[in-house]
């Protein structure tokens, strides 16, 4: 069976090779000139399924609105992109509720949860390079308000299976030296145990080199205009190069994929949300974190990738506007200089490289994974600030739908309609 997937990121290529290991003849189609150079292109290195709560948890609405007038603010509300969220934002706030918000941890954590243990199978069995490690991931708190948020959360993941340990000052200094600077600072910690962290964009480029070695196609600077339909079932896509025949077409093109679906009459309720990375050169200088480190209260980190740091964070809602910000940059670097300024002091912040990419986030911050419209369209989209994390279980869950196979998670937390979800419940 041939299938074509729309999109050449973290979904696309993921989903691509499990198809093709299992048999499947697969072309993936990416709109720019290489794989990995959208949202997967500088993202926060993290696989964290410590990470499961969803963005609109309980109190956004008024995070949402204090924004408007604090560039700073970790989730930023542009006025401009109000009209476009209209819909979408009033289903974001109705599922900001502590129900909701729970219930979304706990799938969202169980799919991370074999996300992981999946991306780590593939990266032994394929032997992918991509700056990987599995030393956990450290948050520090510096009230107690913040600390029993997060703790909350954990309680969830935790009787899950998540692994998680309670650090004081001290010991979180003996874990990263490099923030015994802020030790006063530091009202506690917690180490989640069982993450990972590498660079995206490496693993995609590993990826898709073993992909193409193993018989798959990638075509680059395809846009594709319309999924092609006819008789109820999926024939192939129209692109700017003509017609691509297909039984079988995917989309996992990230924020650009609710509008290739409304090509056939599919909603896909999913909008783009900004999020921020800066990387600088830590070459030479001893002392680096080996673990990633985030500031629960800043909602940003900063990842250790091979001689670099990479500091991420921040949620903006402004549209589909792809341009860094100034002051948000700055944000981030300058957690780096308030969390381990002897490391900062050290760098060099001329060659820091800013970057901005749209996270696709749905309105209840878990994925859609599922099929839609005409017989042959499957969607893999919507994973928000979590792709890097749910990547390989949503291509498995995806394929295992496709085949009819048993699948490892329960599908129903990420069908298209949600209301499937609760007759099967």
């Amino acid at each position: 069976m041939s299938t074509i997937v729309v999109g050449g990121g973290l979904m696309g290529l993921t989903t691509a090779e499990v198809l093709l290991e299992r048999g499947e003849s697969v072309t993936v189609l990416e709109l720019l000139d290489g794989v990995a150079l959208e949202t997967s292109y500088a993202n926060g290195g993290m696989l964290t399924p410590s990470m499961p709560e969803p963005w609109n948890g309980p109190g956004v609405l008024r995070h949402l609105a204090s924004s408007l007038f604090d560039p700073r603010s970790p989730m930023k509300l542009r006025l401009r992109a109000i009209p476009s969220l209209t819909g979408w934002g009033l289903r974001f706030l109705q599922h900001s509720s502590q129900r909701h918000h729970d219930a979304a941890c706990a799938a969202n954590y169980l799919l991370a949860s074999y996300s992981l243990a999946e991306t780590r199978a593939i990266t032994a069995r394929l032997k992918l390079e991509y700056c990987h490690a599995s030393h956990g991931t450290l948050s520090v708190f510096r009230s107690r308000e913040v600390f029993e948020a997060k703790e909350a959360v954990c309680r969830i993941a935790g009787g899950l299976g998540m692994r998680y340990a309670v650090l004081s000052a001290e010991q979180i200094v003996r874990l990263v030296p490099a923030l015994a600077d802020i030790r006063n600072s530091i009202y506690c910690g917690i180490h989640y145990l069982d993450d990972d962290h590498g660079d995206a964009r490496m693993f995609c480029d590993a990826l898709a080199g073993r992909f193409r070695a193993q018989g798959g196609r990638i075509e680059t600077g395809v846009r594709v205009t319309r999924v092609a339909a006819e008789g109820g079932r999926v024939v192939g896509v129209d692109t700017d190069r003509g017609r691509i025949d297909a039984r079988r077409v995917v989309v996992a093109a990230g924020t650009a994929s609710p509008a290739l679906l409304q090509t056939v009459g599919v909603h896909l309720p999913v909008k783009p949300v900004k999020g921020y990375s800066v990387t600088v050169d830590a070459a030479g200088i001893d002392g680096l974190p080996t673990l990633p480190v985030i500031d629960d209260f800043k909602h940003a980190g900063i990842t250790p990738l091979g001689t670099r740091l990479r500091m991420v964070g921040t949620a903006e809602f402004t549209g589909f506007d792809k341009r860094p910000n100034r002051v948000r940059t700055d944000n981030l670097y300058d957690l780096l200089v308030t969390t381990m300024p002897a490391i900062a002091a050290r760098l060099d912040r001329s060659r820091a490289d800013a970057w901005a990419g749209l996270r696709p986030v749905s309105y209840d911050g878990k994925p859609f994974i599922d099929a839609c419209g005409p017989d042959g369209l499957w969607v893999n989209a919507g994973h928000g600030p979590l792709g890097w994390t749910l990547a390989m279980g949503s291509a498995l869950l995806l394929a295992d739908r496709i085949d009819g196979r048993p699948p490892a998670v329960r599908h129903e937390p990420f069908v298209l309609d949600r209301r499937l979800r609760h007759a099967a419940d």
